[in-house]
């Protein structure tokens, strides 16, 4: 199955992931990667939360030298859609569904329970200590709180090599957030609709994280997600990017 026909499949699971066209978001976090990082066809990447597969696609086509990408994810369902989508075109690709709870998530994960096997985190993470030249999450970081935030930064840093780098997408406060998601002077964390559907996070709160964590932000792009002009930046997104590396 070629990359068109994987992305014709996802548009027929209309009730999944419904923000647009899937090929289209997976081609903007893509290039996105690229114009951040110097992603090489050999690396090995983990796409962290990755859905139904989207970004999975650009990054399994591309890594076509040795390279190879592992996705996972907390919704059965999902990570059985990428597993026999992927499994003839793309033999560099792997998916695992990882055993965890989000309220955010949690009638997906029902509905799909029982459509691939579950794997717990400590074992997912000990199996790939150390693995991988990039990890990339996209729409995660959003979603947590800053229990979740600190408990997945030290997972994903136990997953990342000593040279690697992690690609994270937030919601950041900035002077120029609308009204509605602007913390206070002591604020360091919102979750501003309920339900983890939009997590905001201060800088000195991010900060904190990644130093507990053991990583070190090289660098934060601020995302449109603002209504400001999506074409002001060369490698800018729609939601903040923060660039990480071990400390």
């Amino acid at each position: 199955m070629s990359a068109e026909e994987i992305y014709a499949a996802m548009r027929e699971k209309v009730d999944w992931l419904a923000l647009g066209d899937h090929q289209v978001h997976g081609a903007v976090n893509f290039n996105s990667i690229l114009e951040n990082l110097p992603l090489q066809r050999n690396y090995a990447v983990l796409d962290f939360g990755c859905g139904i597969g989207r970004t999975s696609v650009y990054l399994a086509d591309f890594l076509n030298e040795g390279g190879s990408i592992v996705g996972s994810d907390i919704v059965p369902g999902w990570i059985q859609f990428c597993q026999e989508q992927f499994a003839h075109s793309f033999p560099n690709a792997t998916f695992y569904c990882l055993r965890a709870n989000h309220p955010h998530y949690g009638d997906a994960i029902k509905e799909t329970m029982g459509a691939t096997p579950v794997m717990d985190e400590e074992d997912f993470f000990k199996r790939h200590r150390a693995s991988f030249d990039m990890v990339v999450a996209f729409s995660v970081f959003t979603h947590f709180d800053p229990t979740m935030a600190a408990h997945y930064l030290n997972l994903l840093r136990s997953a990342t090599k000593r040279s690697g780098h992690l690609f994270l997408t937030w919601f950041l406060d900035h002077p120029g957030n609308p009204a509605d998601s602007r913390l206070g002077p002591k604020e360091n964390f919102r979750d501003r609709d309920g339900n983890l559907r939009f997590a905001i996070f201060s800088l000195a709160g991010l900060a904190d994280l990644a130093s507990n964590a053991g990583l070190m932000i090289e660098r934060i792009s601020y995302g449109f997600w603002r209504s400001w002009p999506s074409s002001a930046l060369k490698g800018q997104h729609g939601q903040d990017i923060v660039i990480l590396r071990p400390d």
